[in-house]
């Protein structure tokens, strides 16, 4: 069990990449913190995970308020003391005409994406120092590096997690921290097949399968598998990376 006794802090872990990454940090043996907004959704998560005989627990946090990260925070040193891994997977997107956009859109984006990734970092290092083998996962999106119309504040936010993972990566080396990014594409999540249905047409899944070298989008557990050996000490000397998974959507000119 790669992750035995270690402890994983999952933010976003109610669905989609996060519970995903949550079901196999278990699987690997590690005590997984279910931060998650949505109660029922970290309910829900919680029950599955303690029912398969995983140590598992649902603690409810809002990544876009500081205060409930620090509360999150608190009670994980109060309750264990330590975290080894923190993966920072909570976000949202937002594809909008740049003039349609509105402050309140920025705020919300980077809040959740960006502000939200830098503060869970900020309140979990200090619970990180001293522990072998300590890894920050972050989940970006490979619109940080290629991107389309009308995502401006997405791709800013993501790219933002990027330059941030290399700067982290540099300066929390001396403390045993290495940090990397994840770049998933299209992923098929429930967030996927609600932009699916909204398209209204049937086409558009066949249309976006066709655009990747391996003719298919990722699933989660594709997503998680590498945030798995993200964590292990196999990847002991990657830090500082950004990883993109996407099924080689990214390297295709036309």
């Amino acid at each position: 069990m790669k992750l035995h006794t270690k402890l994983a802090v999952v933010t976003g872990a109610g669905k989609g990449i996060g519970q995903a990454i949550a079901q196999l940090f278990a699987e690997a043996g590690a005590i997984v913190i279910l931060a998650t907004k949505e109660k029922q959704e970290g309910i829900d998560a919680e029950k599955k995970l303690r029912e398969a005989g995983h140590e598992a627990y649902f603690y409810q946090t809002d990544v876009e308020q500081e205060q409930s990260i620090v509360k999150l925070f608190q009670w994980v040193k109060q309750t264990y003391g330590f975290v080894d891994v923190l993966v920072n997977n909570a976000g949202i997107t937002l594809f909008k005409s740049i003039d349609r956009t509105t402050i309140e859109d920025w705020n919300s984006v980077m809040n959740i994406d960006l502000r939200g990734t830098y503060l869970c970092s900020k309140y979990a290092v200090p619970l990180m120092h001293n522990r072998s083998g300590a890894s920050i996962i972050n989940i970006s999106s490979n619109h940080a590096v290629q991107t389309l119309p009308d995502a401006e504040i997405y791709a800013a936010a993501k790219g933002g997690v990027n330059a941030m993972t290399r700067s982290m990566a540099l300066s929390l080396g001396e403390k045993g921290i290495r940090v990397n990014a994840i770049c998933p594409g299209f992923t098929d999540t429930p967030h996927y097949q609600k932009w699916l249905a909204e398209s209204q047409n049937p086409m558009t899944d066949s249309t976006v399968r066709a655009l990747h070298a391996t003719n298919q989008v990722a699933v989660p557990n594709d997503i998680a598998e590498l945030a798995l050996f993200l964590a292990t000490k196999g990847a002991r000397q990657i830090t500082g990376e950004c990883i993109q998974v996407d099924g080689g959507l990214s390297v295709r000119l036309y």
